[in-house]
């Protein structure tokens, strides 16, 4: 199974465009990352970070001068921050926020970017992609495959895929979005084992990567509808939390074959540095047998 969109084909841009681009992404940069830490401070108890409990509390997870003392950095120049002023915080205090917030490598990543304290990446084109990386994912049978932009939508994938979890050609276009799929399919959804939680890892993946491209107007999009159609994105969302890929094992609980376990690896073609090939590799002997009894039908 193979679905190609047609390309977008790149355009002129002129300077005043551009400018009106740069300045919206670096709005929207500063407002998810005054969002992102609002969040961590709000998640974190004066004890987390060695602060003694004194009587009563009226505010939420820590106060703004309590993370300023623990990054060791004025709580104005904090407060701006969660404030989402134009102001360019340096690597350093990055660093020490990053510390005084306890983040892990994932949300320190996350942190860096929206802060601009990294090289910001090219906003994507929607790539002509040839027959060679069409016919990669469809070789990779037995196991599930689908080739994606960054916000998730499939430029391709392979009859694993559709056999296993839902086909992308029986939806609508706007909906052959991996995230929109995992989210809102419902045949993913009794499917998938521990559904809620690798949705709020895959909501976590999709939050640090559309930190790579700040103010796209097509992350906004997909965010805006997932967040008006589904509470338990909208929950999970509001809550800023970030994920990485690692190496573990999900499993589909296939109503025709029974359990498939598979762990997922990402790669990036190196002629497409801006899309993902994600493989479901088959976990064991036995989900490769019933992958294969599925795609014998």
């Amino acid at each position: 199974m193979r679905h190609t969109p047609t390309p977008v084909p790149d355009g002129p841009v002129t300077p005043d465009d551009d400018s009106r681009s740069t300045s919206s992404g670096d709005k929207a940069r500063r407002g998810a990352l005054a969002d992102f830490l609002r969040a961590r401070r709000e998640s974190l108890q004066p004890e987390d970070i060695g602060i003694p409990r004194r009587g009563r509390r009226r505010v939420r997870g820590l106060r703004r001068h309590e993370v300023a003392d623990a990054a060791a950095m004025s709580v104005t120049w904090y407060t701006w921050l969660e404030q989402g002023r134009d102001i360019h915080a340096t690597p350093q205090v990055i660093e020490a926020l990053a510390r005084a917030l306890q983040l892990d490598d994932s949300e320190h990543s996350y942190l860096r970017r929206l802060a601009g304290v990294i090289p910001k990446a090219i906003q994507p084109r929607r790539p002509q992609v040839g027959d060679s990386l069409v016919n990669l994912v469809d070789s990779l049978l037995p196991n599930p495959a689908q080739l994606m932009l960054p916000a998730t939508d499939l430029i391709t994938w392979n009859r694993a895929y559709a056999r296993i979890f839902v086909d992308p050609s029986i939806l609508p276009e706007e909906d052959r979005n991996a995230l929109w799929i995992q989210a809102m399919c419902p045949e993913v959804r009794h499917r998938l084992v521990n559904w809620e939680g690798e949705t709020q890892i895959a909501v976590g993946r999709f939050r640090a990567e559309a930190a790579k491209y700040p103010g796209d107007p097509h992350f906004g999009r997909i965010i805006g509808r997932l967040t008006n159609d589904s509470d338990f994105f909208r929950d999970i969302w509001g809550r800023h939390e970030v994920q990485g890929f690692e190496d573990r094992v999900k499993t589909i609980e296939h109503p025709d074959v029974g359990a498939i376990r598979v762990s997922v690896v990402k790669l990036r073609p190196l002629e497409h540095p801006h899309l993902m090939l994600l493989v479901h590799m088959l976990d064991d002997d036995e989900s490769r047998a019933r992958a294969n009894r599925l795609l014998a039908h």
